[in-house]
């Protein structure tokens, strides 16, 4: 029997939390197994070794049978309190088709993973038998499929409002989980609950801000209520009003002179105050609510700028923001995982900022996170554009779908409302591209097409802003990302984008420099992870290659190898020398690192016109080939250190149009520097063979300016030997730039031996070569180590510091030294220290 935690909010309300004591089984199995509420079915199976862990090697194909079953999970548990006028059964997660039965009397039939399910009970007794019955989701799609025939949708995960992301994607594996994946708790009360509360900016002047607070309350006895509202961290302000019964929605408007507002890294401060609310009768607490929350006024700027084009960019505070991040997936399969190892969500965002992010895109396959991702954003100054559960297919328009959606939205919106961060919600992902774009619309009568976009209206363009416009109206909201079409080069003056013409479409890296929207918010390139870290899925040395069916089992992409083989040989030396996996993962990640260089420092040199870029993506769901910048493990790859060097502010660009290089100042900050910029067009042993220097007394804020505009002589017989060296001396502390630009491809640079020595004083390594060096990658035998800089250029005989967290044996490369020495069994060299491979190792 369940020993119940038991916290006591108010006089007049219990909560009881019913997390602890769980049992499940399979439906047609009567052994019950203990499960760790909150979880899923599968980390269930792993806790009691039911099941092997489905990340490891090719164990992910025994899963697939699984999510055929139906699941039973049951609680039994004591209640001694019936003093309660109202009792009610929470479930704050639910994934997703269960029928939940109390002392078998059915109380639910849940629906929908994304809504809190609130159920009145009558029959509570002393001893009780809580009962959660999970009905297969894959056979509940796929009977809806064959009832709706002939009318197909372009996927059947639509039928459930369920993490799209489960039924597999080109980034992770298919494995449709169901269980208990958030609270569960009995609410007892008499009088009433506050719902929910939120507080918003709705003015800013010079010395006080407007400040509007709504409280929803329900209100269950006759008589008169007083509600109280107290600020923390301001001089004590108490609001105090009587309330008839029945009144659910309160409204209070204050005008407070020290409020400070909230800003987004790099703007600003992140303050953030604590709203307490108390619901009061006959002079006592019967029910309190405390947030936490920031203020400020954000808006999204679209303003006509041109026949076609249109601005699209964020404002904060009245302040222009370019911003700068990277996609954001769910970081877990099973994402209670995640909830209970926090450290990834602390993770991610150190990791954010670590690598010059002022914002994250929530991609909307996934889930609605739990409060701490929210919580860390916040704290952190990371602005989250945030997609609603809508991704890649078309959706149902019936009215019961619609009515689930809106109470779907109404108890996240309720919920996050209260975020600063989130500045944006985003309609869906990629719906409409695909409707218009994609071939969906192909063999279908004109009745079906007409029918479905219909649905799209009704969803998209009636159902959730009308939510929206009334629980957050001070929100923009975006219905499809991306809106427009890069199809259609006269569409990239206004909206976002999303351009895949680069890897999908196999354009050249180079045409990063002519796709530049107004926003762009998807774009990127696949890299294998950390040799170390993938070990540890595929621990095997035969299935360290690109033929081999458990390495293919971690490459989601239906065409992700051939792919990475066609980048690999356009712009390395893959053909020839690269035939080890250690090779092959270093030179895909240095293809990554090259896009990621290419679309960055394009887009930031096109500010204002462009004034948003967030790639695809910072991170993975599992052990797997991807776009991630940081693999499962936490290991940055290549990419990740590129963003962090293309983020800086300030920052030297340079964008290269076939024989004319130029070169950009750019400094996103509110900080306002000055200094000296050198340009020096160097042959790669150092000699310069023309100069440039700037002087400005000051680099003002939010500002991009063009420096040169070069022409190089000769070029197609030069530029294989030519570098720009690029350097900014700032006059303030911390805000020095150092840069290399190569003309031309990889595999077509002329590299001298470069000569590489090092020092080392505690965590610190001070490197320096004698020619130029190229992608100097720093790495461990044994784990993978995340420095202040990898994948770094040494220009001849200028020093270069990096730092470790912590102090470890190491070994380095340059992109030379692979091409030069063969290496036939990397892994047996790791095991022995790379000895042959490396030009030197620390002791």
């Amino acid at each position: 029997m369940l020993i119940l935690l038991i916290i006591t909010v108010t006089t007049g309300r219990l909560i009881t939390n019913l997390n602890k004591g769980w049992k499940f089984r399979r439906s047609d199995n009567n052994s019950w197994y203990p499960a760790n509420v909150p979880s899923t079915v599968h980390m269930d199976l792993i806790d009691n070794k039911l099941i092997d862990d489905p990340y490891y090697e090719d164990n992910l194909l025994s899963m697939y049978e699984l999510e055929l079953e139906d699941w039973e999970y049951k609680l039994e548990f004591t209640n001694k309190e019936f003093d309660y006028d109202i009792n009610e059964l929470v479930f704050e997660g639910l994934d997703t088709h269960a029928d939940v039965y109390l002392n078998d009397i059915q109380i639910l039939k849940a629906n929908n993973q994304h809504r809190t399910w609130r159920v009145m009970i009558q029959n509570l007794q002393d001893q009780n038998t809580l009962r959660i019955y999970f009905h297969s989701a894959a056979t509940h799609d796929l009977m809806k499929q064959l009832q709706d025939s002939p009318l197909n949708l372009p996927y059947n995960y639509t039928y459930s409002r369920k993490a799209a992301y489960h039924y597999g994607w080109d980034w992770g594996p298919r494995i449709v989980t169901c269980g208990i994946w958030k609270d569960v708790y009995l609410d007892q009360y008499d009088y009433g609950r506050i719902v929910s509360m939120h507080a918003k900016a709705l003015k800013i002047y010079e010395r006080s801000v407007v400040v509007e607070i709504n409280i929803e309350t329900y209100l269950i006895n006759v008589g008169t209520y007083s509600i109280e509202v107290q600020f923390k961290g301001l001089d004590e302000i108490t609001i105090n009003n009587q309330y008839p019964l029945n009144i659910v929605n309160t409204k209070f408007l204050y005008n407070m002179s020290d409020i400070e507002l909230w800003w987004p890294i790099g703007q600003g401060q992140q303050k953030l105050y604590q709203l307490q609310a108390y619901l009061i009768k006959n002079e006592s607490y019967v029910d309190y609510l405390k947030i936490t929350t920031g203020f400020r006024v954000a808006q999204w700027i679209q303003e006509k700028d041109g026949d076609k084009t249109q601005s699209f960019k964020f404002r904060i505070n009245g302040r222009d923001v370019y911003l700068k991040g990277a996609n954001y997936i769910p970081p877990e399969m099973f994402l209670p995982r995640a909830l209970k190892n926090p450290s990834i969500y602390e993770r991610i965002f150190q990791d954010s900022i670590a690598a010059g992010y002022n914002g994250l895109r929530f991609w909307g396959g996934g889930q609605f996170e739990y409060d701490i991702f929210y919580e860390l954003a916040d704290k952190y100054g990371i602005i989250i554009w945030h997609d609603l559960m809508f991704a890649c297919a078309m959706y149902p328009g019936t009215d019961d779908f619609i009515a689930n959606v809106q109470a779907e939205l109404k108890d996240n919106v309720k919920r996050l409302r209260i975020h600063p961060s989130i500045v944006l919600w985003g309609g869906n992902n990629e719906v409409e591209i695909g409707w218009k774009e994609w071939g969906w619309k192909r063999n279908r009568v004109e009745q079906e097409v007409s029918m479905l976009q219909q649905w799209y209206n009704i969803l998209f363009l009636q159902a959730i802003p009308n939510v929206l416009t009334e629980l957050h109206p001070e929100i923009y909201y975006w219905p499809t990302s991306p809106s427009t079409s890069v199809n259609d080069v006269e569409q990239l003056g206004s909206g976002d984008i999303h351009y895949w013409g680069v890897w999908a479409a196999k354009h050249q890296i180079e045409n990063y420099t002519k796709f530049i929207g107004r926003f762009n918010s998807e774009y990127g390139m696949q890299a294998m992870i950390d040799v170390n870290n993938f070990k540890k899925a595929v621990p095997k040395q035969y299935d360290l290659n690109f033929d081999s069916p458990v390495f293919q089992i971690h490459e989601r992409h239906v065409r992700g190898i051939p792919l990475i083989k066609e980048y690999l040989k356009n712009y390395t030396n893959y053909n020839s020398y690269a035939h080890s996996f250690l090779q092959l993962t270093y030179f895909s990640q240095i293809i990554q690192h090259l896009s990621l260089q290419t679309a960055i420092t394009s887009l930031r040199s096109a500010k204002p016109y462009n004034m948003g870029t967030f790639y695809w993506q910072i991170n993975d769901v599992w052990p797997v080939i991807s776009w991630a910048s940081v693999d499962y493990y936490g290991c940055w790859k290549a990419g990740h250190y590129a963003a962090k060097k293309f983020h800086s502010d300030p920052a030297l660009t340079a964008i290269q149009n076939e024989d004319q290089i130029q070169v950009y100042l750019i400094n996103d900050n509110v900080v306002n520097y000055s200094g000296n910029v050198t340009l020096e067009l160097r042959q790669y042993n150092g000699f310069i063979v023309k100069s440039w220097e700037y002087k400005f007394q000051e680099i003002s804020q939010n500002a991009s300016k063009r420096l040169l505009n070069y022409y190089i002589q000769n070029y197609n017989q030069t530029y294989r030997s030519l570098y720009l060296q690029m350097n900014f001396y700032c006059d303030q502390k911390n805000c020095d730039y150092r840069g290399v630009y190569n003309f031309g491809r990889p595999k077509e640079w002329q590299l001298q031996k470069p000569d590489i020595s090092y020092t080392q004083q505690g965590n610190t390594i001070t490197f320096i070569s004698k020619s130029l060096a190229k992608y100097v990658y720093v790495f461990s035998n044994s784990d993978c180590i995340n420095l202040s800089d990898n994948f770094f250029d040494l220009s001849p005989d200028i020093p270069y510091m990096i730092n470790m967290k912590e102090s470890k044996k190491f070994s380095f490369f340059s992109y030379y030294d692979v091409l030069v020495t063969a290496i036939n069994s990397d892994l047996q060299l790791l095991s022995e220290g790379m000895a042959a491979l490396m030009l030197s190792e620390s002791d």
